[in-house]
């Protein structure tokens, strides 16, 4: 899994290189070199806060040959220290949710993909009615895949399509059920609002399931916003975070993953289906060098 981390985060890796630079091999790190450290920092869009800790610690360092990678690594990692990414596995039922665009169904079939390749027993509940060629879309990815899918033809109520999907494996010995939702924007109001109706229904079959966001890396810190949105409307308590193998800003997963305690729980690292790895940190933060 590291190297496919690693491979995907090669932008933001450039990125973190141009500041790192600056440091390795210096026998004196003077007001100006960090200055500008500090600038190609923030451009990885770590975040305000961490990168001001790592400049605080970088400037209290009396060793001229400071291992500024270690230093970086070994403050995200005490940074990110209250963040649980303990997966909830007992959890059947993810229901994944996100503004248009972010690559939300696509991740629900790699998700589909990457429990059935474990040996689990997994169905998509395909409850986007709103966009067009939404069903047809998670339908084709079901079909090559040999993934089974329950839709309900020509019903626009997506409550109604998940509460018949998880009526319809309650007696059967899924271990996955995966539910796909419209993408949608805080300024739909009716979209938002029908979130919360969603939620009641999932909670009918099990109180504890798993809500995950589908974020586009290549937002940024603009992902902050769409999930403190989300979060009005739903439990929020994982994030997908997609298209990193396109982005300079993989960074931002850990401004995001302070601001709320919501753990990333998976990437996206690609466009096929297997482009999907569980998020782990250690290996995160390897990637970035």
């Amino acid at each position: 899994m590291i190297r496919k981390t690693y491979n995907s985060l090669r932008k933001t890796r450039n990125s973190l290189f141009n500041a790192v630079s600056l440091i390795t091999g210096k026998k004196k790190i003077d007001d100006g070199v960090i200055e500008e450290f500090e600038e190609k920092l923030l451009l990885c869009d770590i975040g305000f806060d961490v990168t001001e800790e790592i400049v605080s610690k970088l400037r209290m360092s009396v060793d001229s040959k400071i291992e500024i990678e270690k230093l970086i690594k070994n403050t995200i990692s005490d940074f990110l220290s209250d963040v649980s990414f303990n997966e909830n596995d007992n959890s059947k039922i993810i229901m994944v949710s996100g503004v248009n665009g972010t690559g939300k169904t696509t991740s629900c079939a790699k998700l589909a993909h990457y429990y059935k390749k474990r040996g689990q027993k997994v169905l998509i509940i395909a409850a986007d009615t709103f966009r067009a060629a939404a069903k047809e879309q998670i339908s084709y990815w079901c079909t090559r895949n040999n993934i089974e899918c329950f839709d309900i033809q020509n019903s626009k109520d997506p409550s109604s399509i998940i509460f018949e999907g998880l009526k319809y494996c309650k007696d059967s010995n899924y271990d996955k059920v995966i539910i796909d939702t419209a993408g949608r924007l805080h300024t739909s109001v009716n979209l938002m609002n029908e979130l919360n109706k969603m939620e009641r229904v999932v909670e009918k079959f099990e109180e504890s399931y798993n809500s995950w966001i589908s974020i586009d890396s290549t937002s940024g810190k603009n992902s902050i916003n769409q999930i403190g949105v989300f979060e009005e409307h739903l439990k929020i308590n994982g994030i997908i975070l997609n298209k990193m193998d396109g982005s300079a800003k993989g960074g931002a997963a850990i401004p995001i993953m302070k601001k709320y305690g919501i753990p990333v729980r998976f990437i996206g690292i690609g466009e096929k289906i297997q482009d999907i790895e569980v998020f782990n940190l250690d290996d995160y933060l390897e990637g970035f060098f």
